[in-house]
């Protein structure tokens, strides 16, 4: 199927706003958001890096949009505008299409995300995607992972490590496993995350590359330390012992939101929580001293060398 059909076919039916034009130019019309600052990012996905070859199409595009989705939460802003890149190979079917495009769309929807425009094209090898997402901060500026200052406190959303745990089950053949769709459907918390972040956040980053690595990131680029007490987060599983909560805390694909927030905001965070129903804890809290320290039960920990995922080549 010549490229400007799959774009009529399966991806123009989703653009609707007047600013993507049908898909039928090169350049897409942005919404203005009055007077609130709007924010962007890009996440790409992999066939054989970031999902397994034979993971359901509908899991992909739910978790391309998600993982987008997480990095406009952890701004304090709510999704908007989307931007599509499919490289497409040639061995896939087009009902394989036709399913990706369909589980997009509604997921989309779900976010109240428009998708403006994109490209498509022939991938030589297997399936890659790129999602470009715009957000409306509900704050007067995007929340950044640099903010944070000794003496406040460390929060963290919902649960770490169903994602490693579901990764594990498909590495054994186990797709029955009750953790599989964690791994290839991250659930994100609720969308009022992005307000509480960005009314009450002064530093915050989605958990995507390992809690613990992701934690030491944002005080390194705040220019502090952090001191986590590890029996305070949300674990998958019920691990064993120190060892299995470790490999949790630092293998990532998470998508929850950690972030810091002055003491005297601890009431109206924990009530903003408790009416949104939102599950979210205070894990930590930032230092003066640099680096980043782990108690267990009172006791210091000696971390792992790596600390979570590392991007390089």
């Amino acid at each position: 199927m010549p490229e400007k059909d799959w774009i009529s076919s399966y991806f123009a039916p989703l653009a609707r706003s007047s600013g993507a034009a049908g898909l039928m130019d090169d350049v897409a019309e942005l919404s203005r958001a009055g007077s609130a600052p709007v924010v962007a990012t890009v996440d790409a996905m992999v066939e054989g890096v970031h999902f397994r070859a034979d993971d359901p199409l509908g899991s992909v595009a739910r978790k391309l949009v998600r993982v987008n989705v997480s990095d406009i939460y952890s701004a304090g802003a709510l999704p908007a505008e989307a931007l599509l890149t499919l490289g497409w190979p040639q061995q896939r079917p087009e009902s394989d299409l036709a399913d990706f495009a369909k589980a997009l769309g509604d997921e989309l929807a779900v976010h109240s995300i428009q998708l403006l425009g994109g490209d498509t094209v022939r991938a030589t090898a297997g399936l890659f995607l790129s999602l470009t997402l715009t957000g409306v901060c509900q704050g007067a500026r995007p929340v950044r992972r640099m903010g944070a200052r000794p003496g406040q406190d460390v929060w963290l959303t919902g649960q770490i490590g169903a994602a490693c745990l579901g990764f594990d089950a498909l590495q054994r053949g186990d797709t029955e496993d009750r953790w599989v769709t964690a791994y290839r459907e991250p659930q994100l918390p609720i969308a009022r995350i992005a307000g509480l972040v960005g009314q009450h956040a002064s530093a915050a980053m989605d958990v995507s590359d390992g809690l613990l690595g992701d934690a030491a990131q944002m005080a390194k680029a705040s220019g502090c330390g952090i001191e986590i007490n590890l029996e305070n987060i949300s674990l998958a599983g019920n691990p064993r012992d120190l060892s299995e909560a470790l490999r949790l805390m630092t293998w990532g694909d998470d998508y929850q939101v950690l972030f810091s927030a002055e003491k005297n905001k601890r009431d109206e965070i924990l009530s903003l929580a408790a009416d949104s129903v939102m599950d979210i804890e205070i894990i930590g809290e930032m230092t003066a001293a640099p680096g980043l320290r782990a108690l267990w039960q009172g006791d210091r920990v000696n971390l792992p060398e790596t600390l979570g995922f590392e991007h390089g080549w």
